[in-house]
């Protein structure tokens, strides 16, 4: 009986060391406020078994309103049967509020990649707007009365002198409108291309996927926001990605293509606005995307 208690001790012992350098993962912010679109950086911390592959997870959905701009570092420090891996991350928040979120990380093994359980931050971006302040364009106060001596015959003046320039604009305007339709037309003239249509765009995108990513997300953005402003009849490219959200759930759009939309245009805020350089895997499957949108009936 002795020898078992004294036998369960040592190997209590020996596991001490391993159950101590075992750590659950960690995350932490740099601060826990920041303004819509200001960096701050997510300090994450997690072991894993040597051979294992830890990434970071840019698309997960765990990060919410939160967009990844850059991995600032990767490091590693070995620990028992494994390492302990820190990831520093430029993250920025795209929405106002308290902003919950869990960071995502892939940890692969032989066995195959699964999401690493990291705890869940809380980002706050206060929004400029007032307690109860609606979300619209407020009015620009009224000029204020300058004091000083002017003439009365000012204005009129200026009227006659606006009302006689309309005048001569307007007759030049008739004697260019009669000379362009008498004008001696030529047979060979060549008709001026029309502009590039969305498929035009997309494939100028895939010639910039590997070397400008901007240029290449932009375009990816403006052939997506031509074809849903063409199919379902909204000026899709002077909005902003929450207006057009809210848009195309007016609209109508079918779940699918309003989801990858969705998707796909906050993807394009994020490199085209925030900084972010997602792989060039990534980037294909993207344009892959923009043209299943474009290629869709709707």
């Amino acid at each position: 009986m002795r020898r078992l208690a004294l036998l369960c001790i040592v190997v209590a012992l020996l596991a001490a060391p391993a159950l101590a350098s075992a750590q659950d993962p960690e995350a932490t912010l740099s601060r826990t406020s920041a303004a819509i679109g200001e960096p701050v950086v997510v300090t994450i911390e997690l072991d894993a078994p040597k051979g294992a592959v830890v990434e970071l997870d840019a698309a997960a959905g765990s990060w919410g309103d939160i967009r990844v701009v850059r991995v600032l570092s990767h490091t590693t420090a070995p620990v028992d049967d494994g390492l302990r891996h820190r990831i520093e991350v430029l993250i920025a928040p795209f929405a106002p509020g308290a902003l919950a979120f869990s960071p995502g990380v892939l940890v692969t093994t032989d066995d195959g990649s699964f999401p690493a359980e990291l705890p869940s931050l809380t980002l706050d971006a206060p929004s400029t707007l007032l307690p109860g302040e609606p979300l619209v364009l407020s009015p620009l106060a009224p000029p204020s009365r300058i004091e000083g001596a002017q003439s009365p015959f000012f204005w009129p003046a200026v009227v006659a002198v606006a009302l006689a320039a309309l005048a001569a604009v307007g007759g030049l305007a008739m004697l260019a409108l009669r000379w362009w339709r008498t004008r001696p037309r030529d047979s060979g003239e060549i008709a001026p291309e029309p502009p590039p249509g969305p498929a035009d765009v997309l494939g100028r995108a895939d010639s910039l996927l590997e070397t400008d990513a901007a240029g290449a997300y932009r375009a990816i953005s403006s052939a997506v926001r031509h074809i849903l402003g063409e199919r379902y009849e909204f000026p899709a490219q002077s909005l902003t990605t929450s207006e057009l959200e809210t848009r195309m759930a007016v609209a109508g759009v079918d779940g699918w293509e309003e989801r990858m939309a969705r998707e796909l245009l906050r993807e394009c805020d994020a490199v085209v606005y925030a900084g972010y350089r997602p792989a060039v895997e990534r980037r294909v499957a993207d344009l892959r995307i923009a043209r299943e949108i474009v290629g869709g009936t709707g």
